[in-house]
């Protein structure tokens, strides 16, 4: 008995660590971190399913580098396209938008002329990949002329957008006429935040790429504003004629929220605000002779914005 009250003795604090260790492994885990913007899976889109009035292509591309891989999804409408070809609609961030775009939608372009509809995304299962899409999406940065080392922003790599527009000239754009009957010079533009971004870099630096643009909340911080230092340097009369449309959420952020959109240094080193940056965009192009405007969203914030600036990019594109 005194044997067995010993080996209790002795044994009690190994048992009680044993059964502490097991009762801390049989706690809850904690919860799952929230999912970065981007990265949700998208699952089944319209793309996925039966339509009647929209036919949906996928096609496989690489970048010329082979870093990036490609997912280019064409809707093409089942109504006989008019005489010289139908409208189409290039939607960056493919995967997000094809996630947003609903039944009702096609329904709705499909009333009239529909356009053909391109969404360049990437071949992953999520809404984005966000690597991919900061080089992508985001233009070169020059001083005096000359190129300088691609910027690193929030630890992505940047200023792959020209390599970008050059993929979708060479690859896309040929790939979309292979497939469906479209007018050349009905081709629009729409992007959403880096997407926005993208636009507007294309349209001031290369205008006669697209007819129409359609700029969701550009991010026009990126990089201490290059977009803005791009803007002033362009010629907005190389613009004229050309329909633009700015679209920007004013949603206050939540209190104790910080604001994805930094200040941007200005050419007297004082603070640009970016909405005032991008108005005087709109404002500026409308003068010059473009059919330029500027639209604000008090009941969206920036993420809010992907479906209602894409709800505007359809209209415009159904518009004659």
């Amino acid at each position: 008995m005194s044997r067995f009250k010993s080996m209790l003795k002795f044994s009690g604090p190994a048992l009680l660590g044993a059964l502490w260790l097991t009762a801390a492994s049989a706690q809850p885990a904690p919860a799952d971190a929230p999912v970065r913007p981007g990265m949700q899976l998208v699952g089944e889109t319209v793309a996925d399913r039966p339509s009647a009035f929209y036919r949906f292509e996928t096609h496989r591309l690489d970048s010329a580098d082979g870093k990036r891989r490609y997912r280019i999804q064409i809707a093409v409408p089942k109504q006989a396209a008019p005489k010289g070809g139908s409208p189409v609609l290039y939607m960056l961030d493919g995967n997000a938008a094809l996630a947003t775009l609903t039944d009702a939608d096609l329904q709705r372009i499909s009333t009239g002329i529909a356009p053909v509809l391109v969404a360049v995304g990437y071949d992953v299962p999520t809404r984005n990949d966000v690597v991919s899409r900061a080089y992508d999406y985001t233009p070169p940065v020059f001083e005096n002329g000359k190129q300088l080392p691609n910027p690193v922003v929030r630890g992505h790599e940047g200023g792959g957008a020209d390599l970008f527009l050059e993929f979708i000239r060479t690859q896309v754009k040929p790939l979309v006429r292979r497939t469906a009957a479209v007018d050349s010079a009905k081709e629009y533009l729409w992007g959403h935040s880096y997407g926005g971004l993208f636009t507007l870099h294309v349209l001031f630096t290369q205008p006669d790429a697209f007819a129409r643009y359609i700029a969701g909340d550009p991010s026009a911080w990126w990089n201490d504003g290059v977009l803005v230092r791009e803007w002033r340097q362009f010629q907005p009369e190389r613009a004229a004629g050309k329909r633009v449309a700015i679209l920007v959420g004013t949603k206050p952020r939540e209190p104790g929220r910080p604001t994805p959109i930094p200040a941007t240094p200005g050419a007297n080193g004082q603070a640009v605000d970016q909405r005032a940056a991008v108005r005087e965009m709109a404002d500026g192009l409308h003068g010059a002779g473009a059919q330029a405007t500027y639209e604000a969203f008090p009941q969206f914030g920036h993420g809010e914005m992907l479906r209602a600036s894409l709800e505007r990019a359809l209209d415009v594109a159904v518009a004659p």
